[in-house]
């Protein structure tokens, strides 16, 4: 009899103990799952600020002197992931954003830009326009001819084509697990506007 109470006892502590153990693991799963939402809720919320300055720029008529801030503002964001990149490897997945912009046909800018007129049509880097056009602007002066082309540059109108997310499909659609969701490409098109 004495022992089989000692039996029953040491059963019981056992299942205690494993019921202990199973509420630990339960507890440390939860906790864990916790941390995942909470980092996974972070990084959505770092993304969304990441790409709101550049989603600002998505609007039917932008200014060349906005594209002029954009251009700068992707200088920046590129070269500061570079940095990251090269000191930390690529943690993230950050691939460079880009900026296109198409001009019409009859704009000067093109023209002083010495762009092929052939290509007039497609979408040109905004970055090596910017770069080509102020470098040919400081040689030759801002104004040659009596016309000032930084400034008409920054007078005229643009309007934003699309936004092309890292990891979007052909559909415009992001795909799960696929990318990191910042905007990546920027799509321009110079807009004629009547005041």
């Amino acid at each position: 009899m004495e022992n089989a109470s000692k039996a029953i006892i040491m059963v019981g502590g056992m299942l205690i103990a494993m019921l202990v153990v199973s509420l630990l693991v339960i507890g440390w799963n939860n906790i864990t799952d916790y941390n995942k939402k909470e980092e996974q809720i972070e990084t959505r919320e770092q993304i969304m600020k990441f790409n709101k300055e550049f989603e600002s720029y998505n609007k039917k008529v932008v200014y060349g002197y906005e594209l002029v801030s954009l251009a700068n503002l992707i200088s920046d964001t590129n070269n500061t992931y570079y940095d990251q990149i090269n000191r930390y490897g690529n943690i993230n997945g950050y691939e460079n954003i880009v900026a296109y912009v198409r001009f019409l046909e009859d704009t000067i800018l093109y023209d002083r830009s010495g762009r092929n007129k052939e290509r007039l049509l497609e979408y040109t880097d905004l970055q090596e326009f910017m770069k080509d056009f102020y470098e040919l602007s400081i040689s030759h002066g801002d104004t040659v001819d009596d016309i000032n082309y930084p400034k008409i540059f920054k007078e005229s109108y643009f309007q934003c084509d699309k936004i092309v997310y890292n990891g979007e499909n052909d559909n415009g659609e992001l795909e799960n697990g696929k990318g990191s969701g910042r905007v990546q490409k920027l799509y321009f098109t110079q807009i004629t506007r009547k005041e």
